[in-house]
């Protein structure tokens, strides 16, 4: 899969568009990722790496991202979120930035019916953000738009994953290259799983994951 970035200032939206590279991909409905009110870094290794994880269910064996510069231990993260052996391109053997830890991010989607989850803190300095994110005002699943809630940032993010990967990924681009602790709300007790290799690939940038419990 090709993707390429651009942001357009009068709607305050960045935008991702997908392209088909290879046999093995498979197109979603969609053909761009809209995030909106959000400032992202489009240079920034970590928004190649945010995308894998929306998109790792169509990306076939060619992952390329028009315009950005990915080091050697972001590929491996990329990678682990798509599958072994996948081919990264646009990677550059001297560039070796990791996370610097400098801030822990908690995000979650806005909810108009709950209160927000009680993050555990560590006794050090590093000041702790949030950011909540919404999508469709209307609920498939209910066809009603009740308990809906306007978040700071407004994306179609989930079209393509599920609500806890959208949380990752927009908890990543908030934080650009400076996580140290990702809190997001886990996904039902089927999916937990699945997230050990979203994990594992954010430890080797220097990101850990921590799941605030069940959705």
């Amino acid at each position: 899969m090709k993707f390429e970035a651009s942001y357009d200032p009068v709607l305050g939206e960045t935008r991702v568009e997908l392209a088909s590279n290879c046999y093995t991909d498979a197109l979603p409905m969609l053909p761009v990722i809209i995030l909106r009110q959000q400032d992202i870094d489009l240079k920034s290794q970590i928004l190649p790496l945010a995308v894998a994880i929306l998109t790792a269910r169509y990306c076939g064996e060619v992952f390329e991202f028009a315009g950005t510069r990915i080091g050697v231990d972001y590929a491996d993260a990329i990678r682990m979120v798509l599958r072994e052996g996948a081919n990264i391109n646009n990677v550059d053997g001297h560039f070796r930035t990791i996370s610097t830890g400098e801030v822990d991010v908690v995000c979650e989607k806005a909810r108009g019916d709950r209160g927000t989850p009680v993050v555990p803190r560590l006794p050090d300095t590093v000041p702790l953000t949030r950011l909540d994110w919404s999508g469709d005002f209307v609920f498939p699943e209910t066809r009603s738009s009740a308990l809906h809630a306007f978040g700071q940032v407004h994306t179609n993010a989930e079209f393509f994953a599920d609500q806890t990967r959208v949380s990752i990924a927009l908890g990543l681009l908030y934080g650009r290259d400076r996580v140290r602790n990702l809190f997001v709300e886990g996904p039902a007790e089927d999916g937990v799983g699945e997230l050990g290799g979203i994990g594992a690939a954010l430890a080797t940038v220097a990101v850990d994951l921590c799941l605030l419990g069940l959705a």
